[in-house]
């Protein structure tokens, strides 16, 4: 990058969203010296950079997040002003209605019998003041990013409970992403009735499509005004960690415009990475789906000497998938995700281990590990890192230890897409490239079929719920924000909390000492295991001595 390239890059990355924080800190809290104001916001800022990150446990014992100490204020979600609406709900059932909601304790556990501040959470549910009249409110609707299950079922929850329970006007569906509230894209959007997204989640993948790419941050003067054209007065954003920060971005653009329009997101994440959210939606299918795959690993493996199956499961930067698959399946003997770093020379070693006690293994891989161990370049449209395929180069690397160190072995990766493999993948891409501006090719490996599957009963329910307390939350007032879930309960936490920051698996949690517990380990001689396979109908030592000796 020459000094000027560098400039331009710092000016725009670093310096612009850092005097756009002060602007709008001094607009919005008025001080009386403005420029001592700014002075001291940016010494806070200085010695916040200062402080380390660190790993911390987190409340609920599976997961930990990169974070500093969070404070109350931080718990505080945006709201527009009350105006004199009353809840249609107040007609069905006006017991069920309050006020103001209770809330919930985040840090609710002790550590060394000693119960730290607490810091409380927002729950969500009906109100009985609104700030929006539902009579004159447009709900839009927008999924962006990866595919996910349930984004049907949350798609179809918010339009059924904002038309026939809060009786709003209208609800448009904008069509691929954030592209559909662009110029290139607003002409598809579309009114969604409830005779259109009846059925709708029984389907996988985005009834509404998806995409990735264009930032908020530089188009999103352009949606917001395509959003006043329409009339828009609720936006909900369904998406990850890029998703709910390009919705909290254009949330500034629509409180500097003065605009009145909430938005509200959405959590979808397979990798069930988003901090301060206990789970999303999707999770639980993704788990459900990935034990298929695990199954025709075990049935490949264990039908030969020596085998191993090899399944390679979302997780880019956080193994909960592959952790919770292979702790349900119960046969999981090695898993590899992003938090725990494992060399080849260890790989082998566990699988060799492994290989005295039954003549088969499953290895299990989240798909962000061993990122170091490949050489990997370039970003996707969102700007993420592109993933070297790890399921691919462990396959080659153990096929090549095996054949090293056993006369008979296989291995055998789960993958669906065997006959086309990346080069035919490659080619298509090439020509939808060159033929189409818009336009995507995907290989079916076991991730692909996950994120695609239509959402289990239990995530079907859970995206029900996030739905309809998104409505409830919107409806209300609240923005800037997201439907989150804590401790069994739905939750309404600050956009830029949740982005702060990612949650990682614990790796001192419950979770992945049931992984470890379950596996196979370099410590194994310790255990004794009994009944560890049939017995041979030949005494083998007897044999040798020439004395065959049927057993």
């Amino acid at each position: 990058m020459s000094s000027l390239a560098g400039l331009d890059w710092l000016a725009e990355k670093q310096v612009a969203p850092l005097i756009d924080a002060l602007l709008v800190a001094v607009l919005s809290e008025k001080p009386a010296e403005p420029l001592s104001f700014m002075m001291g916001r940016l010494a806070t800022m200085k010695d916040a950079a200062r402080q380390p990150l660190r790993r911390t446990r987190s409340i609920v014992g599976n997961e930990a997040q990169i974070e500093e100490e969070a404070s109350q204020k931080d718990f505080i979600v945006t709201k527009l002003p009350l105006t004199p609406h009353k809840s249609p709900l107040i007609d069905r059932d006006s017991t069920a209605l309050e006020d103001e909601l209770p809330q919930i304790n985040y840090n609710s556990t002790a550590t060394k019998g000693k119960l730290g501040t607490p810091l409380l959470m927002q729950t969500a549910g009906p109100h009985k003041d609104l700030h929006f009249d539902p009579a004159n409110t447009v709900v839009g609707i927008v999924s962006c990013g990866g595919l996910c299950p349930g984004l049907n079922d949350v798609t179809r929850a918010i339009t059924l409970f904002s038309l026939e329970v809060y009786g709003v006007k209208k609800v448009i569906g904008f069509k691929y992403g954030w592209m559909g509230l662009m110029e290139e894209g607003i002409g598809e959007a579309f009114e969604l009735t409830p005779s259109i997204v009846r059925d709708i989640h029984r389907f996988g993948g985005s009834f509404l499509g998806s995409s990735r790419g264009r930032p908020v941050h530089k188009h999103g003067q352009e949606m917001l005004d395509n959003l006043l054209r329409l009339g828009v007065n609720v936006l909900f954003a369904l998406g990850g960690d890029g998703t709910l920060k390009g919705a909290s971005q254009l949330y500034d653009f629509i409180k500097k415009r003065g605009a009145d329009i909430a938005v509200v997101g959405i959590p979808k994440t397979i990798d069930n990475d988003v901090c301060y959210v206990q789970k999303t939606f999707g999770f639980e299918t993704a788990v459900n789906e990935a034990i298929v795959a695990l199954k025709a690993a075990q049935a490949e493996a264990r039908s030969h000497k020596h085998g191993v199956g090899l399944v390679k499961l979302m997780g880019r930067h956080s193994g909960f998938v592959a952790a919770q698959a292979a702790v349900a399946f119960g046969a999981a003997h090695i898993v590899l995700i992003p938090e725990v770093e494992v060399s080849l020379q260890t790989l082998f070693k566990l699988i060799q281990e492994r290989f005295k006690k039954r003549k088969y293994c499953v290895v299990v891989v989240a798909e962000g590990f061993g990122q170091n161990l490949m050489e990997t370049t370039g970003t996707d449209a969102s700007g993420n890192a592109k993933l070297g395929d790890i399921g691919l180069f462990l396959k080659k690397e153990i096929e090549k230890w095996l054949k090293d160190t056993y006369e008979e072995s296989t291995c055998k990766y789960i993958d669906p897409s065997y006959m086309i493999r990346a080069c035919a993948k490659k080619e298509i891409e090439k020509w939808l490239k060159d033929t189409y501006e818009e336009s995507t090719c995907k290989y079916i490996d076991p991730s692909y079929m996950i994120r695609a599957c239509a959402a289990t009963t239990n995530d079907a329910s859970f995206c029900a719920q996030l739905g309809n307390n998104a409505v409830h939350e919107a409806m209300h007032g609240n923005t800037d924000c997201l439907m989150g879930y804590w401790n069994n309960v739905y939750t309404v936490v600050p956009i830029s909390l949740c982005v702060s920051k990612r949650k990682f698996v614990n790796v001192d949690g419950d979770l992945w000492r049931a992984v470890k517990e379950m596996g196979v380990s370099l410590a194994d001689k310790k255990r004794v295991r009994r009944g560890s396979g049939p017995k041979s109908l030949v005494d083998l030592e007897a044999l040798q001595r020439g004395e065959v000796k049927i057993l």
